[in-house]
């Protein structure tokens, strides 16, 4: 069952990285569209967590995946304008490298793991986590188009 969600999770993500992308590159606006996956994978990540049903926590994960993994271009597009005159490479290498950090949250999920093996707490610090993400984005200006 978890690698049934771990698919539904990526093809979800797979899927909102184009239709973001041509969303926010249609609307000439990537910030509202960055608030707009982070707020939308918020309901994902409390599906996942208090989901019982495996048709519920399908659900979740394609939520969280389509919202989270899928404004991932548009992030690395608002850092590539926002970075100018820098190099794209030099600011999509950043995005990546701060992205390969989230293993240390992985290894902190064991840590907060709960002794019936569930990991709620790990997940609760994670919602809080994108919480502060929201009110980051919020006060993120779209850069001037060139």
């Amino acid at each position: 069952q978890a690698g049934m969600l771990l698919v539904l999770m990526l093809a979800g993500g797979a899927l909102g990285s184009v239709v973001l992308s041509r969303w926010s590159d249609s609307q000439h606006s990537r910030t509202r569209f960055l608030l707009i996956g982070m707020v939308l994978a918020i309901p994902g990540l409390l599906g996942l967590m208090f989901g019982t049903r495996l048709w519920l926590l399908g659900a979740a994960a394609f939520t969280l995946g389509f919202f989270l993994i899928g404004s991932l271009p548009v992030g690395i597009q608002v850092a590539a304008e926002m970075a100018l005159p820098a190099s794209e490479a030099s600011s999509t290498g950043l995005v990546q490298l701060f992205g390969q950090a989230s293993l240390v949250f992985v290894y902190g999920m064991d840590v907060l793991k709960r002794p019936d093996g569930t990991f709620t707490p790990a997940l609760l610090l994670a919602l809080g986590l994108m919480a502060v993400c929201v009110m980051v984005i919020v006060r993120l200006q779209d850069p001037p188009v060139v």
